[in-house]
């Protein structure tokens, strides 16, 4: 019935009769011997059951959308691929002579017993055994899953968990429509359905949504440029929603009153220094986590950065140095104290930035779609590790430091990224003019009551 086995560089597609089942042959990412493991997936009517062949492909064996053996080897290996097919076909056929209906379940338990009979997987019963796997996820997900599996080798560890906590997000979604998500429905509609149910179901932010709008047109991006899918998103509708935020950081008053400060337990003082230090560096946590003695270079600090792999040469100013100085020796290897987990440090720095009286009534507006909603909360509420590294740059252009300084010592390349903090910056400069100039303050200015 088939001759050859059509398929492309990620995926082999064959129209299974009479019931129009398909039988798919997908490529796994690259191994370490630069060859592609290569999977089949039977489908109907949105259920599947999945085998892993047990034969790797070589890049140079797909030409023209097709299967090309070269060597002795690949014949095997189509061989493989044309036993599936035909073990397949038999079973269905033999349904429709016997007026069966069978099931995605029925017809997995019944391959496994037939493919481990032919002579082409006749090594099947000495691996590991062979089960059918009743897919509870559409193959959007199995491609998603090897997206994350490339991705692992070039994106910062941070990257993949947003991947992953992406994929968790859709599949709650999934969960809560009872609809399975393949490329085919991913459109317009599917993009307002998804955006509701991000604002009144998991109760995001705008900024949040936007962030996952992002995940999801990389990842189909990825899709459309290895040809996983034949569809051709069109992005327009796809909004990736992004808005200004109000930047909490501290004044150089409440910076010092935390660096000060002489009434904290070991845990909060940890998490004291560590944002303290984040402060007078402009460095981000994830790399002050990291620092090793080596990266201390006298003056500055030299490191390759976790998030973008930039080396920073850091400057230390005096704060800086007071802070290594105290833990000079305390630890192996280490300048600073080992650090708690990001969770803990934010809970115990708020826990600091209230003992040092860090208390102004602060609010900070978010939008939720249309929804306009106003956290008010004591200041030290909203300080965590990442408002170090905002401090730094709010302060360090207040006191005159030029733009592109900051931005070399920070590693931040986009002038977009950047101007977001100097919004804060000039907010500082509007409190500080009115702090001049007011009534009460010209009225006993020595000079003006000199003229009056």
């Amino acid at each position: 019935m088939y001759n050859d086995v059509d398929t492309c560089l990620t995926l082999l597609t064959l129209k299974l009769t009479p019931n129009m089942a398909t039988l798919k042959f997908y490529l796994q990412p690259q191994n370490k011997k630069n060859r592609y493991p290569v999977m089949m997936v039977y489908q109907e009517k949105g259920k599947k059951f999945r085998f892993y062949t047990r034969a790797t492909v070589k890049k140079e064996n797909w030409v023209k959308n097709s299967f090309k053996p070269i060597s002795l080897e690949d014949f095997e290996i189509k061989e493989r691929f044309t036993v599936c097919q035909k073990v397949i076909s038999e079973i269905e056929k033999e349904a429709v002579l016997q007026k069966r209906t069978l099931s995605v379940e029925e017809m997995a338990l019944e391959f496994r017993e037939r493919i481990k009979k032919t002579e082409a997987f006749r090594d099947l019963e000495s691996k590991e055994p062979f089960e059918p796997i009743k897919e509870t996820q559409s193959e959007f997900f199995t491609h998603f899953d090897g997206f994350v599996d490339q991705a692992r080798s070039t994106k910062a560890s941070g990257t993949i968990k947003h991947y992953l906590g992406f994929k968790r997000l859709l599949l709650k979604y999934e969960a809560y429509t009872g609809r399975l998500i393949q490329f085919e429905n991913i459109n317009s509609l599917f993009y307002q359905n998804f955006h509701h149910y991000l604002i009144n179901i998991e109760k995001m932010m705008n900024n949040t949504i936007g962030a996952q709008i992002k995940e999801l047109k990389v990842f189909l991006n990825y899709a459309m440029r290895n040809e996983i899918t034949e569809i051709k998103y069109n992005f327009k509708d796809f909004k990736t929603i992004k808005e200004d935020v109000d930047i909490i950081s501290m004044t150089e008053n409440e910076l010092f009153r935390l660096y000060e400060c002489k009434t904290l337990n070991q845990q909060q003082a940890f998490a004291r220094d560590y944002v303290c230090f984040e402060s007078f560096t402009g460095l981000r946590f994830s790399d002050i986590s990291r620092l090793k003695n080596e990266n201390i270079k006298e003056d500055f600090i030299e490191l390759r950065t976790k998030k973008t792999k930039d080396i920073l040469f850091v400057p230390l100013n005096v704060f800086a140095k007071e802070i290594l100085a105290k833990y000079e020796g305390k630890y192996e290897d280490r300048p600073l104290p080992p650090p708690y987990a990001n969770q803990k440090v934010n809970e115990y720095i708020k826990e600091a930035a209230k003992e040092a009286k860090i208390d102004d009534l602060t609010m900070v507006e978010k939008f939720s779609g249309a929804n306009r909603i106003v956290f008010s909360k004591p200041k030290y509420a909203f300080i965590s590790t990442h408002t170090g590294r905002r401090t730094f740059i709010t302060l360090s252009h207040e006191k005159g430091m030029n733009i592109e300084m900051i931005m070399k010592i920070t590693g931040i390349k986009k002038w977009d990224t950047l101007k977001k903090y100097l919004k804060v910056s000039e907010k500082s400069k509007l409190m500080k003019m009115n702090e001049f100039w007011n009534r009460d303050s010209m009225r006993n200015h020595p000079i003006i009551n000199m003229n009056l």
